[in-house]
């Protein structure tokens, strides 16, 4: 029987700067699980959005303010949709960030707000909830996910540009407390903001989300779940694929993001060799996806050597080790602090198209071999990634940096 944490005093939690919840992708499930963890030591949790973004017609039943999973939730602009017209968007916006600074302002005047989570890489969004913090009295947390003033950007993205550099070099020292995902954004920390106080927090992950998957009984697969902007990634997966000496298994892709884009790789695809092969999957609803991810051969996940990749943990890592199958991936970042080849992943030295083909190979060639690295691996995720186990020392966190 599982026993519930019970801390000193239940805390006053707002989660600030996002305005997708309940529904997305990486972002939104980490904040999802973050507030899950909280809210298992006993603590309040209230994500607060300032802008509408979802079309109605796919969830008819978002509302104003409500609960998700035993989080509290409220759109301060008063709509959780995206408007259609140009003028009534723009007043919503103008509206959510009047309302969002009155809950605030509220909630301190009512003694329930100790500390802000900020899930943002907008400095100025950043700046605005520090001076917001430093009026009323309460702290900030800076959920710390990217490099991204290292992150390739055109030429002409000035305003992005500019932000990011100011993001990385000062916003970690507008915090009060830090949440960085990655050995490599510590490391970047003790050079800017030396004694602000962090945790490492890595991806965490619900295994209870598996408990209403099936069991296919057809066809052997590899699946790699991502957006289409990570293309670069998708054609280093069909490149490595295409490599392979024996076929047996498909390759799923489980694509997101632009359609244009989709339909792009979609006829790339059935120009290929092993295009009756390779099957695109779209618009799942989670417990399909799982479902995939519960019977795939192996789980896809390439890193490259850039910043971008060696600085983060993708969220996905944490989802695909919870299946119980071997995750195939390369060793950087990350990655490398946890996990061994063969042991409990199966890992290629270098972002190379034939050494991660290799790994494929090796996952068709052993099939009992890799169910027992696809069950370490699920061991070392239980331990180290499930938001329930790390309830007890994000608490203790938020107690330091509150009191």
């Amino acid at each position: 029987m599982e026993t519930k944490i019970l801390p000193k005093k239940e805390k006053q939690i707002i989660y600030l700067g996002s305005s997708r919840f309940p529904y997305g992708f990486a972002e939104t499930q980490k904040i999802i699980l973050i507030s899950q963890s909280l809210i298992y030591a006993n603590n309040r949790v209230t994500v607060v959005c300032n802008k509408g973004v979802y079309n109605e017609k796919d969830h008819p039943e978002l509302k104003e303010t409500g609960y998700y999973n035993g989080i509290e939730y409220v759109f301060t602009s008063g709509n959780p949709f995206n408007a259609e017209k140009f003028i009534k968007r723009n007043l919503l916006k103008i509206k959510g960030i009047y309302k969002e600074w009155q809950f605030i302002k509220n909630r301190k005047k009512r003694n329930e707000l100790d500390c802000a989570v900020l899930s943002t890489h907008s400095f100025y969004s950043v700046l605005y909830c520090y001076l917001l913090s430093r009026i009323y009295g309460f702290r900030i947390v800076l959920n710390y996910v990217e490099f991204y003033s290292k992150v390739k950007k055109k030429w002409y993205q000035f305003k992005y540009i500019i932000n990011d550099i100011l993001f990385d070099r000062f916003a970690p020292s507008l915090s009060d407390g830090l949440l960085p995902i990655s050995e490599f954004l510590i490391d970047h920390l003790k050079k800017v903001s030396p004694s602000k106080k962090y945790l490492k927090l890595p991806g965490l992950t619900d295994f209870g989300r598996y408990n209403d998957t099936d069991i296919l009984h057809g066809e052997k697969y590899f699946l790699f779940c991502g957006n289409v902007s990570y293309m670069e990634i998708i054609e280093f997966i069909l490149d490595a694929y295409k490599t392979l000496t024996n076929t047996s298994a498909f390759l799923y892709l489980v694509i997101s993001g632009n359609h244009e884009k989709i339909n792009e790789l979609k006829i790339r695809i059935s120009v290929s060799p092993s295009a009756e092969r390779i099957k695109i999957f779209s618009h799942l609803t989670e417990r399909e996806l799982f479902t995939y991810y519960r019977n795939a051969i192996a789980l896809l996940i390439p890193l490259r050597p850039t910043f971008q990749d060696v600085a983060r943990f993708p969220h996905k890592t944490g989802e695909y080790l919870a299946s119980g199958n071997p995750v195939i991936s390369t060793n950087y970042g990350e990655i490398k602090y946890y996990f061994k080849d063969k042991q409990n992943m199966l890992l290629a030295e270098t972002y190379d198209i034939d050494l991660f083909a290799e790994k494929m190979q090796f996952a068709i060639d052993n099939p009992e071999l890799i169910k027992e690295i696809g069950i370490n691996g699920k061991n070392i995720a239980l331990q180290l990634f499930d938001y329930k186990g790390k309830a007890e020392n994000l608490n203790q966190f938020f107690d330091e940096i509150i009191n």
